[in-house]
């Protein structure tokens, strides 16, 4: 265990609501709900909060289908205020730039599916201002999932997206989370890839984690296993697992990885 530098919970308990946490900022997000996720982290003994910047769907930067355009100042300072307050706190602050899949309906779209330029643009803008604030940035959230008709990042476009947010980072560590599972020709396919550039690798294990008490610790264990030894020493991150985040199956398998030679994080309290 002594290996285990990040605890992380991307789903966590509301209200008897389970709400994803890198959405904190967006749409339905209040103050009372950023307020009480800081209490739940320190209650579980989490140290990490990863923040999405931009989701088709629920979250962005920018007013609606204006990405890199028009600013929406409100939003801007809603982020902003709740990094300062993460860091005020002492917790980890992991920055996501865009949350996969895309979705061409959504409020806020394009974003995931903006030119590589204007990605380029924002990764130069926004990394210098949060640099003093941040320990981490993350290229995607689920890059290389993509949906039915809408195929995720190829592993070059995630290296070459690594290497430019090296550039703004000021040394602080640049990685991605990738899915288990992703979309290519209308089907699914089993995901097992690790930039070869990234200081490290958030992973979702391949079963939905809404799934997660159906999967048998052991099974969680050989997969995460495997995908170490296909990660040429890149610290692996477990991110997603299971819904179900206080429950003791969730826990146990949340311990069993940790325990993995190569497992530098885990999803959820153990």
């Amino acid at each position: 265990m002594s290996q285990i530098v990040l605890k992380i919970a991307l789903f966590w308990k509301y209200v008897n609501q389970t709400l994803a946490s890198w959405l904190l900022c967006g749409d339905g997000s209040t103050t009372a709900m950023r307020n009480a996720y800081i209490a739940w982290c320190k209650q579980n003994n989490l140290n990490t909060v990863m923040l999405c910047l931009n989701n088709d769907r629920y979250m962005s930067l920018f007013k609606p289908r204006k990405y890199m355009r028009v600013w929406d100042d409100a939003r801007v300072d809603i982020t902003g205020r709740y990094i300062m307050q993460l860091k005020a706190a002492g917790l980890i602050v992991a920055i996501v730039f865009w949350d996969n899949p895309a979705d061409p309906e959504g409020k806020y779209a394009p974003a995931w599916t903006c030119s590589d330029d204007l990605h380029a643009q924002f990764i130069s803008l926004v990394c210098p201002a949060l640099n003093p604030y941040v320990d981490l940035y993350l290229i995607g959230c689920e890059s290389g999932r993509g949906t039915e008709g809408i195929p995720g990042r190829t592993s070059g476009w995630v290296e070459a997206a690594i290497d430019v947010t090296k550039k703004y980072a000021s040394g602080r560590l640049v990685g991605t989370h990738e899915q288990g599972v992703g979309w290519k020709d209308n089907k699914p396919y089993m995901i097992r890839r690790v930039p070869n550039n990234a200081d490290f690798h958030i992973y979702e294990t391949s079963n939905h984690p809404a799934n997660g008490n159906d999967v048998p610790v052991s099974d969680m264990v050989q997969e995460v296993t495997f995908l170490v030894s296909r990660a040429h020493g890149v610290p692996i991150i477990v991110g997603e697992h299971n819904t179900d985040i206080l429950g003791a199956h969730s826990m146990a398998q949340a311990r069993a990885m940790a325990g993995i030679d190569g497992v530098y994080g885990v999803d959820g309290p153990m």
